[in-house]
């Protein structure tokens, strides 16, 4: 699939995106600065925007796009059982309610583009939304779509997302992003760093006695901007981490705390 022009009302992903489709769901909206696109997330919430913060710091993600296509289905509940088809479109004509059956959409909150273009379609829900029949619904008909793509589909929620040091850690040198820099001090840094790497707490320990708390913000603008690179998902910044040329430490979250869902 090309990330090709808008197709709202379709199985397809389309710039721009379906977000008017999810105005009547509540929460705030948040922008995550993503400057390899040059623009901002859209994010639909506290847990959205934390999973796109990752997101936009991971080096292996090539491209993200938020609510990215609307999944036409229909369902209908047999005892235990859940029937799931799904649609080319959306229906020219609604079928009549039913107690245990219907047409309906999901758009989903994320599809991910990799740099060796493999593809990922994401769902956030909070854990305790899960349990929901209407929720499993959703995530069955994300699930069904993203293996008939052949993509993975992962359901994300606030325990992985704030599992471990990798959002704490990307949050923090993020907050460099925008910081005035010394392009002297710049280019002794970028010097200082070798490819089997040097802990922070040597690099900020400078032998002409440069403000060590200036180095350190100088380090943390250019692990943001890629210049430098480290490996957010082992424990948190601390003078023991160890920093690297840009480009030698690469991670990817989907292959740890985001393992494919089966829901």
């Amino acid at each position: 699939k090309s990330w090709g022009p808008d197709m709202t009302g379709t199985n397809q992903p389309g710039t721009p995106s379906t977000f008017r489709l999810r105005r009547r769901t509540p929460g705030s909206f948040l922008l995550v600065p993503c400057p390899q696109q040059n623009r901002s997330i859209r994010c639909q919430g506290q847990l959205e925007g934390m999973a796109a913060t990752i997101l936009v710091a991971c080096p292996a993600v090539a491209h993200i796009q938020e609510q990215p296509l609307t999944i036409w289905y229909q369902w209908r509940e047999q005892g235990n059982s859940l029937q799931i088809q799904l649609l080319e479109s959306a229906p020219i004509t609604r079928p009549r309610k039913q107690p245990n059956a219907g047409v309906s959409y999901i758009v989903p909150d994320f599809l991910i583009e990799m740099t060796d273009g493999r593809k990922q379609l994401i769902q956030i829900k909070p854990s305790d939304r899960l349990a929901r029949p209407i929720t499993q619904r959703k995530l069955e008909v994300a699930r069904q779509f993203a293996v008939s793509e052949g993509w993975t589909f992962h359901l994300i929620t606030e325990k992985e997302l704030l599992r471990g040091p990798l959002l704490a850690n990307v949050q923090l040198i993020g907050r460099y992003r925008q910081t005035p820099i010394d392009r002297d001090l710049f280019q002794t840094i970028q010097n200082m760093v070798v490819p089997q790497g040097i802990s922070l707490g040597k690099l900020c320990m400078r032998p002409d006695e440069t403000d060590p708390v200036r180095v350190r913000t100088h380090v943390f603008h250019l692990l943001t901007s890629g210049e430098l690179s480290f490996d957010p998902r082992q424990e948190p910044i601390s003078d023991k981490t160890l920093i690297f040329p840009g480009g030698e430490i690469t991670w990817d979250p989907f292959d740890s705390v985001w393992a494919p869902s089966g829901c």
